[in-house]
């Protein structure tokens, strides 16, 4: 890690490595210390919109066969049926992955309701790639709209919700999202923010703000990113998912049921030599994963472009949590594609086995 810090791959990062629930490796590398928080950009996927979708369906408030118009009426996707709720997790909805919205959004609406508004009705109207449940293509847009689905039934938002269901509950001081307007509490004064991009959008180094622009014009909170957190509140995040996936495990009031956990992670039904489960990524067997080569076929994970990841072994009992900013100063440093199976195979070969 320090060899990566010096070679820059990063220039910061928390590195978590834990085996039959004993910590086997928690450092801080570069300019951060543990209790430095990071931009974690997709992990919100999993963190905050699909365990919140577990509870939602435990609590049976949602099916994830119900289709997205269901709770978006204005989403008019050209299919001859709705996109449903799973086809969303799964990646397998036909929505591209990604489109720059936050261009299109007037300066004076960048952070408001009115910017938020128009890009969910931009995600509403995008055209179709595939016929829906017939391939899969990663989509941020998806994951903004189960964000918005979240907070249309659940009648607050997402940073309210992953506050009083995931946050409170297990006790992740450090895991949040950043609203924009307005700043509630006094977080954007805590110092140990790691820095982000140089932006040339918004000219200035990110630092306690989010940096995935469609997420920052919406406000700072999203489904698709928007979280901060630290290894400390990951490493607590991840044995209560585990626990539910093998009984049950209250992540608030209310338990997430063992058989909806498990529903989310169906591993025999993956699609099309697909990697996604519904919420979470798998190590892909057929090429170079970035988990590296000895995650079990048992195995969830995902990765953050601000350049962060975590890998799961649910047959192994063990996980990998590594936090870093890796596009500071700029966004085209790519040397962490490499560097990550490189770790995680170092880490298994040397702690593990």
């Amino acid at each position: 890690m320090n060899e990566a810090v010096d070679s820059g791959v990063f220039p910061s990062a928390q590195l978590l490595v834990v085996k039959n629930g004993r910590t086997l490796l928690h450092e801080a590398y570069g300019n951060a210390t543990l209790e430095a928080i990071f931009d974690i950009a997709s992990l919100t996927k999993p963190i905050s919109t699909t365990t919140l979708l577990m509870q939602m369906v435990t609590d049976d408030k949602i099916r994830l066969d119900e289709g997205v118009q269901a709770f978006l009426p204005q989403c008019q996707c050209d299919t001859k049926r709705p996109i449903t709720i799973k086809e969303l997790l799964s990646h397998s909805s036909g929505l591209p992955a990604w489109e720059p919205y936050y261009q299109t959004v007037p300066a004076d609406n960048i952070g408001t309701p009115s910017g938020k508004l128009q890009i969910i009705d931009e995600c509403c109207r995008e055209p179709l790639e595939y016929v829906p449940g017939t391939g899969s293509i990663y989509s941020d847009i998806g994951f903004i709209l189960l964000g918005e689905m979240i907070e249309k039934l659940c009648k607050k938002t997402l940073d309210k919700l992953f506050l009083e269901k995931i946050a409170k509950p297990l006790g992740l001081a450090n895991t949040f999202f950043v609203p924009l307007k307005p700043i509630t509490d006094n977080r954007s004064q805590i110092t140990e923010f790691a820095p982000t991009e140089d932006c040339p959008w918004r000219h200035k180094v990110m630092k306690g703000e989010v940096h995935d622009q469609n997420c920052y014009a919406m406000g700072g909170v999203a489904g698709h990113a928007g979280l901060f957190s630290t290894t400390t509140d990951i490493g607590k995040f991840i044995p209560a998912l585990v626990k539910s996936y093998k009984e049950t495990c209250a992540f608030s009031e209310k338990c997430v049921s063992q058989e909806v956990v498990q529903r989310f992670l169906p591993f025999h039904q993956t699609l099309f030599d697909s990697t996604w489960l519904l919420g979470w990524d798998t190590p892909s067997q057929h090429t170079n994963s970035q988990a590296g080569s000895h995650f079990s076929k048992r195995s969830i994970g995902h990765l953050g472009y601000t350049g962060c990841s975590m890998w799961i072994d649910l047959e192994k009992d063990f996980w990998v949590v590594l936090l870093s900013n890796r596009i500071h100063p700029t966004t085209t440093n790519e040397k962490i594609k490499s560097f990550r199976p490189y770790l995680h195979n170092l880490i298994f070969e040397s702690l593990i086995v």
